[in-house]
């Protein structure tokens, strides 16, 4: 007769499990700027998203289970160890054959637990075991595919390193009875110059997506209309949609970054995170309906171009939710309004389901900034980090002396429109 697991037992099974997806959302995250195509970007974005939420589907049943389970504490080290030297790869087509490798190790893994759940005692674990395994065959069915057409077939010392990682990671558990063996023997890697995950210069399709050289001098966003032939129109607010890629690089690296913040905090920042993949592919959808290339404008990445310190996390957060965000729902509104003037209901439900997102995110900042300050020491408000995080971009802008500063700063609408430039919405 085959083992009876007890409710702590089951949760004690889902809980690796719980942290093999959280790891996968990492991976596939982490590469997203590693990643040189845009609709790979995309789809990086939305597995990160998707197996984010199959942690969120395992961790409700844990918590209607007997026993301690200290999200806040993190990845076990021997999980984190194994998921990031498989992240670890030197080209694209070896991190594929890893992240799918690793999909399907994990899928074994819900299979064998839901084949040893009493189906009636245990019928809410295998509900969401089903919501989970449910998730996976979209993502291996995309991995499989890109590999049998990849330009480069994975490297077999890679091929046999990372199965390597995936036994030494389970002894190291102890799962499937095997004995664990104190400190985990990992094999060396055959990687000498690994192209991610989240390296400090992001890899980009510049002739698909152009990109635009910065000037020196900090300026307005958008203000320069040698980046969009649709500078003097309402359309333009597609083109800043379609620049959203930006934002959702700049995201994965606080989602790989940053470790030890409850797993509510990275529910609520891959939901921002995808919304922002989807807002940029809302963007490239709509130009190309209406006749433009994504040749026809300039874009700017979303990666720090070099080493960060750990207050790059939290300020780039805050000036992402805290200035960005807030000062777009102005113009989002106007040029809904100005759209539908113009017969354009596509573009104008585009709008609305933009700025219900952002309203969001902003939500979403006023919540986590301070937590994600409170990690570098730094103790905040919500609104002194709002504050802060204006008072930072004046600074850039040199908006003027300290006391337009300060007025400025206190004044949300004024910010906005100095920060910021303004659309045509008379023009389509």
């Amino acid at each position: 007769m085959p083992e009876l697991l007890k409710p702590q037992d089951t949760a004690q099974r889902l809980i690796p499990l719980l942290w093999f997806e959280f790891e996968l959302s990492r991976m596939a995250a982490g590469w997203v700027p590693a990643v040189k195509r845009y609709e790979h970007k995309l789809k990086l974005g939305r597995f990160h998203y998707m197996h984010n939420r199959n942690v969120r589907w395992l961790h409700e049943r844990i918590k209607e289970l007997p026993g301690a389970f200290h999200d806040k504490n993190g990845t076990p080290p021997v999980i984190r160890e194994a998921f990031e030297r498989l992240s670890t790869a030197e080209n694209e087509a070896d991190f594929l054959h890893a992240y799918l490798f690793a999909v399907d190790q994990a899928g074994v893994e819900y299979r064998r637990l839901y084949d040893a759940v009493d189906p009636l005692l245990d019928m809410p674990t295998a509900d969401q075991l089903d919501l989970v395994m449910g998730a996976l065959p979209a993502i291996r069915n995309w991995l499989t595919a890109e590999l049998r057409s990849a330009a480069q077939s994975p490297n077999p010392q890679w091929q046999a390193y990372t199965a390597a990682v995936w036994v030494c990671m389970m002894n190291e558990l102890g799962i499937e009875n095997r004995m664990a063996s104190g400190k985990a023997r990992w094999p060396k890697p055959p990687v000498s110059k690994p192209s991610g995950p989240v390296p400090m210069e992001s890899a980009w399709d510049e002739e698909e997506f152009p990109l635009y050289v910065k000037p020196d001098k900090p300026q307005k966003a958008y203000d320069d209309p040698s980046m969009s032939p649709l500078y003097d129109s309402v359309k333009q607010m597609h083109f800043i949609n379609a620049t959203e890629i930006s934002a959702a690089e700049m995201l994965c690296y606080v989602y790989y970054g940053v470790q030890k913040m409850p797993l509510a905090f990275y529910y609520d920042l891959a939901r921002h995170n995808w919304d922002e993949f989807r807002h940029s592919e809302m963007g490239v959808r709509r130009l190309r309906q209406l006749g433009y290339s994504t040749k026809d404008f300039l874009f700017t990445k979303g990666s720090p171009g070099e080493k960060v310190a750990k207050e790059w996390f939290p300020e780039m957060y805050a000036g992402l939710t805290m200035v960005a965000e807030p000062c777009s729902f102005i113009k989002k509104k106007k040029s809904t309004e100005a759209f539908r003037q113009f017969g354009d209901e596509l573009s104008a439900v585009q709008c609305e389901f933009d700025m219900a997102d952002e309203r969001m995110h902003v939500d979403f900042g006023k919540k986590w900034g301070p937590e994600l300050f409170r990690q570098i020491n730094d103790m905040i408000t919500a609104e002194e980090m709002s504050e802060r995080a204006r008072r930072r971009r004046l600074e850039q802008l040199e908006a003027g002396d300290e006391e337009e500063i300060r007025r400025l700063v206190k004044n949300f609408p004024a910010f906005c429109g100095f920060s910021t430039t303004e659309l045509n919405y008379d023009s389509y």
